[in-house]
């Protein structure tokens, strides 16, 4: 409970008695001092974190359940001063205040718990229970029965709370509303690879239920929202963040940041990237080592030999008219691809917030609701989700599948759904890519008194210096190398296009293609294409 003034005039006088004490020195009375105030604090029930990877150390406030951090001094603090003035009057100027900050650290470092901060949500995948932060020093727990408010370290959870939420009184039930509020989107009716706006739309409604699973997640989809101006693609992610944590926090991936995407991501648990129109060299290579790994190790400010490690847990969502950092192969893998058109008719984005924070009571109570029958589902299966899934994103697959159990989807829509999604990424990927439309141009093109190229061998460096001749002779912008070529020719989309065999002669790799109508046709001693036997 929240100490009473009189209980803070108590306190701020036993500190101020212990200052003045003539009988001990000037040091003793600032030791003294000290040790009054750790043992208020832990009889309270403060606790001393220390974070788990980072290092960080944290303070949970028994007063009120509040987790601060505590930086060294002169970097930060001030959530801890603020109430160490409040509390014992004491400015964090003033020496007393300095020694006994100083004393703080000290004693965190010495008898801290190690913890692993969260940020929004956190899965329990052996109890199969879901914990989302309150931010008001509290946290959610949804286990399949029941969702109730706990104290911020129950169950072993801590929440930093340093992400921007707001707290919310929520009206938990099935209000209707969640769902057709937050995915009423302008989505195309056709994708590329014709993929439909209502696949679209339940595919961004298991996203959603997603946020509160990072940890039955480990490869965290990336939503990818495309469009042109005027489509709506930044305002459906920061509605959703509104709805969710009660604020939005869109940032913007630039050239010279990547030393900064870990922190980043760190405290935006549903971080927005917007107007992301033009291709930024580390984004790929960043993307990936967070889908894969999920941890970078950085050196500290200000040291020499320090080093930090920093473990998001956060869902990405991209917001662009030309996302040309995240076509490459291995990037778009790991997406789901939603096509937007540009509405005819607008609203402002303040109009659209007011109304989404409005209602957010309800929102936000069906999601703790829905999550709740989401969990009953996950324990029904004993939460073994993971089948053998044919999908690049088997997780992300397997959760479509609860989700769609609850929502009353049949299997096959999800099974067609997660078709239509892979044939999106497919078709993403190819979409400014000339690879497969340069290759049918050469694979169709025989030289007069020539052999065709139906089966012929060739390597990397031969095969690229010809479709070159060919892309520059049709006018095609053309960028690829030798190295490229070796590592396209075995993507989906090109497969989809091709039949391609390789070995390797006298240690060289050498490739033979055919395209899926020339399957019967093999190329023999003469240079001709033949039918081959049945």
């Amino acid at each position: 409970m929240p100490l009473t003034p009189a209980e803070a005039a108590a306190r701020r006088y036993a500190v101020a008695r212990i200052l003045q004490n003539g009988r001990l020195t000037h040091r003793g009375r600032l030791i003294s001092g000290w040790n009054y105030i750790l043992e208020r604090e832990i009889s309270s029930g403060t606790q001393f974190l220390i974070a788990n990877p980072g290092g960080g150390l944290y303070a949970v406030l028994g007063e009120n359940n509040e987790v601060i951090q505590l930086p060294r001094a002169g970097r930060g603090g001030d959530r801890w001063h603020s109430y160490f003035h409040s509390i014992y009057g004491f400015g964090e100027r003033e020496e007393f205040a300095r020694f006994v900050y100083d004393s703080l650290r000290s004693y965190a470092i010495e008898h801290g718990t190690k913890v692993e901060l969260r940020r929004f949500s956190a899965f329990d995948s052996v109890s199969k229970t879901i914990y989302l932060s309150s931010y008001d020093g509290r946290q959610w727990r949804i286990d399949g029965t029941n969702v109730e408010r706990v104290p911020v370290g129950e169950d072993g959870v801590f929440f930093a709370d340093d992400d921007g939420g707001v707290t919310v009184e929520p009206e938990i039930g099935d209000h209707g509303m969640l769902i057709p509020r937050l995915t009423n989107l302008n989505f195309a009716e056709r994708g590329l690879s014709g993929i439909t706006a209502e696949q679209q739309r339940k595919a961004f409604t298991v996203w959603i239920f997603a946020l509160a699973l990072p940890d039955l997640m480990p490869t965290k989809p990336i939503l990818l929202l495309e469009g042109a101006q005027g489509a709506g693609k930044s305002a459906t992610v920061q509605l959703l963040q509104y709805a969710l944590m009660g604020d939005a926090r869109p940032m913007i991936l630039q050239r010279n940041k990547e030393d900064d995407f870990g922190v980043q991501l760190l405290r935006s648990p549903i971080a927005i990237f917007d107007n992301t129109d033009s291709y930024i060299e580390w984004v790929p290579d960043a993307i990936c080592a967070y889908t894969t790994a999920g941890l970078w190790t950085k050196r500290k400010l200000y040291t020499d030999d320090e080093s930090m490690t920093i473990r998001p847990h956060a869902f990405i969502a991209i917001a662009s008219k030309n996302p040309a950092s995240f076509r490459r192969e291995d990037v778009a893998d790991r997406c789901v691809i939603m096509r937007l058109e540009r509405r005819s008719e607008f609203t402002s984005f303040k109009q659209l917030k007011d109304s989404i924070l409005a209602d957010r009571p309800r929102l936000f109570g069906e999601y703790l609701w829905l999550l709740n029958r989401i969990v009953a589902e996950l324990r029904a299966i004993d939460g073994d989700i993971v089948q053998a899934e044919t999908h690049r994103m088997a997780d992300f697959a397997a959760l479509a599948r609860v989700v769609g159990r609850v929502l009353g989807w049949p299997d096959q829509e999800v099974d067609d759904l997660m078709y239509a999604l892979q044939g999106e990424r497919d078709a993403f990927i190819n979409e400014e890519d000339p690879l497969v439309d340069v290759l049918h141009k050469w694979i169709a093109y025989r030289p007069r008194n020539a052999p065709g190229n139906i089966g012929r061998e060739v390597t990397a460096t031969q095969l690229c210096t010809e479709l070159d001749t060919i892309a520059q002779g049709n006018q095609i912008p053309w960028k690829h190398t030798p190295r490229t070529i070796a590592q396209k020719i075995r993507s989906p989309h090109v497969e989809r296009e091709f039949h391609v065999d390789q070995r390797t002669v006298n240690g060289h790799r050498v490739y033979k293609f055919r395209r899926h109508s020339d399957a019967k046709l093999e190329v023999v001693t003469d240079g001709i294409p033949h039918v081959a036997e049945e």
